[in-house]
């Protein structure tokens, strides 16, 4: 009886394990913050031009969002699909580059071994530089 009841627990217990898996599976992760390296003031202006590295685990995206400003980005390492709403999607392998208009409204998301990506980008200090895009 005992042995059984052994039996019955372990399979519960894979089959919980089994469904929490299958369930994360569906859920693309979300990129890493992206780490800042520089910041230098724009001359004459309220702007300020930063450069950082934004790391893309397998599969994962950053959510729909618009930039405050431009940025210029060269991918470093894997590929990563940028989808600009309205436009046909676009995807960058390592030692290519693209450009994003501020207020842009766009998905990046990397391939199925990741992206590792140089971006600069020009905004206000103090402001968000990246802000979420309604659904609309």
């Amino acid at each position: 009886m005992n042995r059984v009841r052994f039996i019955a627990a372990t399979l519960v217990t894979c089959a919980c394990g089994c469904v929490h898996s299958a369930h994360a599976a569906d859920k693309a992760p979300e990129a890493k913050e992206t780490i800042v390296l520089q910041r230098a003031p724009v001359v004459q202006t309220d702007r300020e031009l930063g450069m950082g590295i934004a790391e893309f685990p397998p599969n994962a995206s950053k959510p729909r969002h618009k930039a405050t400003g431009p940025e210029l980005c060269y991918v470093l390492e894997g590929e990563v699909t940028v989808q600009i709403d309205g436009q046909a999607v676009h995807v960058y392998r390592a030692g290519e580059s693209f450009a994003l208009p501020a207020s842009v409204v766009h998905v990046t998301k990397a391939g199925p071994s990741g992206a590792k990506v140089l971006a600069s980008w020009v905004h206000t200090p103090g402001k968000p530089f990246n802000v979420p895009a309604s659904s609309d």
